[in-house]
């Protein structure tokens, strides 16, 4: 009687345990729940014996591009201690920005090769011209400063306001392609503080342009310079192409018109 009587008390107990969850818990869902964490259990640490830097340790740094300026060297040196570490635990976009910090680097991306490997594909800057005394401009009109030597010799050279770079640029590479036609090319464009343009080119003729770049303009001076050809253009110091319906030459001092 006294052993009936205690199955009832502990069958009353484990009734009272059930109730006092919430009303949405039953056995099944709680021996659901402790299947997934013991099975949880073996793929939890999987993932975070992966994540240990020594576990697939990066081995080999491999830099690739066409380089003319950037030394392989220099990227490596940037990276530091970035590209060790673990294959899925390294940090890939701390090693681009790293490498993307090098001046003479345009942009880098970065890519895991298995088992042990890093890559990082280079594109070098592309000079187009010097800005000021120690700034290059990229051909997109990007401003960088790297290191001068070894820059080529014949590099143009623009000036203007300090948020004028894309725009010069742009304005170069329309009035290069222009000029080409009779052989002539530009040293130098600038971009005054009232935004007026002028050119100086190879030969040492200095062009006047105004406030717009107008082809109309440019297409009368390049009808017309074969014709200055010889003694003429030797004697001519500027050309002013801002009127309306012709330029006006200002000829060098020793010389007469």
């Amino acid at each position: 009687m006294g052993a009936r009587r205690n199955q009832i008390v502990k069958k009353s107990r484990k009734l009272d345990f059930y109730e006092r969850l919430p009303v949405w818990f039953n056995q099944r869902i709680f021996g659901a729940l402790i299947l997934v964490l013991v099975l949880g259990l073996p793929s939890g640490f999987a993932v975070w014996h992966l994540a240990q830097p020594d576990t697939l340790p990066i081995r080999s740094v491999k830099v690739e591009g066409e380089f003319r300026y950037l030394a392989q060297q220099d990227v490596y040196e940037a990276l530091g201690g970035l590209a060790s570490g673990g294959f899925f635990n390294v940090d890939v976009r701390a090693v681009k920005l790293a490498a993307e910090s090098l001046p003479w680097v345009d942009s880098a991306s970065v890519r895991r090769a298995w088992p042990d490997t890093l890559r990082l594909d280079i594109t070098e800057q592309v000079p187009l011209a010097k800005w000021g005394e120690d700034k290059i401009v990229n051909i997109r009109g990007d401003l960088f400063q790297p290191p001068i030597k070894g820059l080529p010799e014949n590099l143009p050279r623009f000036s203007g306001p300090a948020d004028s770079g894309q725009k010069v640029a742009v304005n170069y590479q329309l009035l290069s392609k222009k000029l080409a036609q009779i052989n002539l090319r530009i040293s130098e464009i600038t971009l005054t503080n009232r935004r007026a343009w002028q050119l100086r080119l190879a030969n040492g003729l200095s062009l006047s342009l105004g406030r717009t770049v107008s082809n109309d303009r440019l297409e009368r001076f390049i009808s017309v310079y074969p014709e200055l050809l010889g003694e003429k253009i030797a004697r001519i110091e500027a050309i002013d192409l801002r009127y309306t319906n012709g330029f006006a030459v200002r000829w060098k001092k020793s010389s007469t018109s």
